[in-house]
């Protein structure tokens, strides 16, 4: 759905428009793709997700709630950590907006906590966030200030309690002007809604069941104490009644269900009250009391457990106090300390009847009395705490009056064992002593302290959000009133007559009032939503700026960045380090692989008779013609020149000579050309048979007379003579091209275009600016030249001689030379050795011999490319060198 949106470049929004008019619970694609990136955590979807949703405030609390419950199934501490941090961020981006809207008109935010939200479950903001505990939400000032409202009723409240009491108390004092209401029309004096709307407000509601409770309480303590006679009195038949009233209050709240939840739903929904259990429990026991105590034989049983259920009705009157702000905290403080005692209790039942066990043994002989044996192990030990020891444990306080030698008084225990002699204790007086101290060392020092440093703990924990927890609890006590209704007991049994009329006589369904829960118009619910977008989007752009201004922001930025140049660096070094390349050349071993494959299978299937009328598809049969596809670029440099091209240079090297001018069409012998030749100026007079010295022959053809000037084998140079050379004829040369792969400094090879680099030795001679294979002319009857012996220390000399052996030859013949004229060429013999592993003996052995003679000279492992400065005629071996080894060239 959003890929085509954004291929249809629309926004989320416009899915809003192509929804129907009335969208039900699960016709809402926007939601249903926040509610999926939540789940899936997709964080950053989710964020773009809700800032493009409508009901924005409603969406983040209802993801919050999610996170949170996801959070409780999720086992892993690290995960839920992260989603209840998460579920924080939506608590505030909803925070965030509902401030700006706040800021903006009090009146419209307070609707937008109350507004029934179709999308959401026909849930409110504030609903919502009462479910998900975010008491950040609950406690913002905007929501504190719709629930004083609310509480206030239609009393302005700035009315001190004082005036509510007086009132309440005397009533005609609401015609006077101690009391104000927000509403004008209530402001005559002569209005009878005056009454009504004061008696409906919910703080007057719960001033006067305050009223009536301690009146039900104190006669409940009178009856108990001073009139419970064998038949009941008027005193305490109305006690009934009003028990009664209590009851028939608690079952409206449990089925009074104006959302049409269900009795299942609102029943699990009353017991998850703890003060509704305390109230069920209360009507029970009382319940239970009164059946005894109408029963003549069990009266007394019937008033110790109606004094059990005084005790329980009592313990009730703690939910009054959470509408203080001090004592309301304290609480909550009191319930988490009753879970911290109940886990004590564990551990301190350990210690006790472990002692009270043994001290019971150790004294007394085969106690029978079970009642006795509680005592002694249980009761006795726990009494000791607070100091209580028994006088018998050590034998000095010991008086046999005060026990019973052999268990048979009921009123007193059994004595210790005792000499029969002079009736002294017999038993071991250090030990008991021992494990007395022991005890009171475990149970009065650390188990004590133990617990006392629980309830510090958890008095601390609460102390600290003290503000943010008695906000969130006044909104129970706030909705608990405000649909009560407003007689108190026990006169709330003529509301419950009208409501029971409404409903079963009339009818009519229960309705929640418009204060807490408001379903709005579909006009005035479109323009409220628009306003909260467009203050949405006011809010997100000041998140940005505050944002790009935030220090740890910036070096989140920062940081970013410098991710990023780490991930271009490393890539650059896997470029480097031919790993693409590898992985390519690896693929195409594949793809050759699979190609012969497919060709066995089509030969298969023609000798087998499966035949098509269409011709078998031809298929490469080998990577050469796939490689050579590959070098297209390189194949205009493969094809040669007909003619020796360096040779007819104008120019003769190393002198200010001028070659006559010889086209392509005059180069050959063959071709008449006169005046072509020119003289060169260190030959005149000087053909002679003594230049021929040693094997003069050429490679390209037999001179068989040397009184007349040989010529050269590929035409006219535009020069006669021998020029520079040596000897008229060929000069014989020897040009060794020793190379490795260029590697990294893991070892890999490098690659460059899907093959692999070379490096090349060469050198720069004295008085040359160009670099140079590390060879030359050879003299008659040497093996090397003397340019490679300038390179080579003496003692490597026969080694490198077996090199060139075991080389490659990679040309032999004529080389197209500067140097060259009609009379004199240069004919070299190119090896190519080549050092494959990096950890070859001969090439460190090579290495450590390089640069033997002038220091001048300088020689170094060279990168094969073709844009080297080498001299000329050098980059032709070069070319075919790297050709026969597939190198990058």
């Amino acid at each position: 759905l959003l890929e085509n949106c954004c291929r249809e470049g629309l926004g989320l929004r416009s899915l809003y428009k192509r929804s129907s008019g009335r969208v039900a619970f699960s016709m809402d694609p926007v939601r249903d793709l926040l509610i999926w990136a939540v789940v899936q955590n997709r964080q950053e979807l989710a964020e773009i997700i809700w800032a493009q949703s409508q009901d924005c405030m409603v969406a983040a609390l209802a993801c919050s709630k999610i996170l949170k419950e996801l959070a409780k199934e999720e086992e892993d501490t690290d995960t839920t950590d992260e989603m209840l941090a998460l579920a924080e961020q939506y608590e505030n981006k909803a925070i965030g907006v509902f401030t700006d809207c706040y800021r903006k008109d009090e009146e419209r935010a307070q609707k937008l906590l109350i507004r029934v939200s179709e999308a959401w479950g026909k849930t409110t903001c504030l609903q919502l966030a009462l479910e998900a505990k975010n008491m950040n939400f609950v406690a913002h000032g905007g929501v504190q200030a719709f629930l004083t409202k609310v509480w206030w009723g239609k009393l302005c409240i700035d009315n001190g309690l004082w005036r509510v009491i007086a009132c309440m108390l005397f009533f005609p004092l609401l015609y006077t002007s101690l009391i104000t209401f927000r509403e004008k029309k209530l402001q005559p004096m002569n209005c009878l809604t005056r009454f009504r709307a004061f008696f409906t407000a919910p703080v007057v509601i719960f001033h006067m069941n305050i009223l009536s409770y301690f009146t039900f309480l104190l006669l409940f303590a009178y009856v108990l104490m001073v009139d419970f006679q064998p038949l009941p009195s008027w005193w305490e038949y109305l006690i009934y009644f009003w028990l009664f009233s209590l009851v028939c209050e608690e079952t409206r709240q449990l089925l009074y269900d104006p959302d049409g939840l269900g009795v299942l739903k609102m029943a699990s929904l009353y017991f998850k009250d703890f003060w509704n259990k305390l109230d069920v429990c209360a009507i029970v026991v009382f319940i239970i009391g009164l059946t005894c105590r109408l029963i003549p034989s069990t009266l007394y049983p019937g008033r110790i457990i109606l004094s059990l259920a005084f005790i329980i009705f009592c313990l009730r009157l703690m939910h009054i106090f959470t509408v203080s702000r001090t004592l309301g905290p304290k609480i909550i403080i009191v319930k988490r300390m009753m879970k911290d005692v109940f886990f004590f209790l564990f551990l301190l039942a350990v210690w006790v009847v472990s002692f009270g066990v043994a001290k019971q043994a150790i004294l007394i002989h085969n106690e029978e009395r079970v009642e006795w044996l509680f005592r002694g192990v249980v009761y006795h030990s726990y009494l000791t705490i607070f100091g209580q020891i028994p006088s018998y444990i050590d034998g000095v306080n010991f008086n046999i009056d005060q026990c019973s030698p052999n268990g048979t008084d009921p009123y007193k225990p059994k004595c210790p064992e005792t000499n029969e002699d002079n009736k002294k204790p017999i038993f071991p007086e250090w030990l008991t002593v021992i494990l007395l101290c022991l005890y009171l060392l475990f149970t009065n020092i650390l188990l004590l302290n133990l617990l006392i440093a629980m309830f510090n703990y958890t008095f601390q924990q609460v102390q600290a959000h003290t503000d943010q927890i008695w906000k969130f609890q006044r909104h129970d006590l706030i909705e608990e009133y405000h649909g009560r209704p407003p007689a108190p007991p026990p006169f709330i049994l003529l509301n419950h007559l009208q409501l029971l009329v409404r409903r079963v006589l009339l009818c009519r369904p229960a309705t929640r009032h418009k204060q807490l829960k408001e379903k709005l118009e579909k006009n005035e619910e479109a323009a409220l939503l628009s306003w909260e977008m467009y203050l949405k989007e006011n809010y997100l752009q000041h998140q940005q700026c505050q944002e790009k201004q935030n220090t740890e922001q910036k070096i989140r930025d920062i940081a970013q960045r410098v991710d990023v140049l780490a991930e271009l660096l490393d890539l650059d070094r896997v470029k480097r380090t031919g790993l693409v390349e590898q992985r390519l050349i690896a693929l195409e071993d594949q793809v050759h692989q699979s190609a012969k494959a497919l060709r066995w299978i089509m030969q298969a299937l023609q000798g087998n008779g499966f035949t098509s009328e269409e011709d078998m598809p031809p298929l490469a049969s080998s990577r050469t013609s796939e490689v050579k596809e590959l070098d297209l670029e390189e194949k205009p440099e493969e094809k040669q020149p007909p003619y020796h091209v360096l040779s007819r240079n104008l120019i003769y090297p190393g002198s200010h000579t001028i070659r006559f001018p010889v086209p392509d069409e005059k180069v050959p012998w063959e071709v008449r050309a006169l005046g072509s030749e020119r003289c060169s100026c260190w030959d005149c007079g000087r053909v002679f048979c003594g230049a021929w010295m040693g094997d003069r022959r050429s490679r390209h053809l037999l001179h068989a007379c040397l009184l007349f000037p040989t010529r050269n084998p590929m035409g006219r140079t535009g020069l006669r003579g021998r020029g520079r050379l040596h000897s008229f004829g060929p000069n014989h040369a020897l040009h060794p091209v020793v190379t490795r792969w260029r590697r990294n400094l893991d070892g890999s090879i490098i690659r460059k275009s899907l093959k692999k680099m070379l490096e090349v030795l060469v050198a720069q001679y004295p008085l040359s600016d160009v670099w140079a294979l590390p060879g030359g002319s050879l003299e008659p009857g040497e093996m090397l030249p003397l340019k490679l012996k300038w390179v080579l220390r003496r003692e490597f000399w026969p080694q490198f001689q077996n090199l060139l052996k075991q080389g490659t030859e990679i040309h032999k013949g004529y080389l197209d030379d500067p140097r060259n004229t009609d009379n004199a060429w240069v004919e070299t013999v190119a090896v190519s050795i080549h050092f494959d592993s990096q950890n070859d003996v001969q090439m460190k052995r090579l290495n450590s011999f390089l640069q033997g003679c002038d220091p001048e000279l300088c020689i170094r492992w060279q990168v094969l490319d073709r844009r080297m400065p080498l001299h000329a005629n050098h980059k032709l071996l070069l070319y075919k060198v790297s050709t026969l080894l597939g190198a990058y060239y």
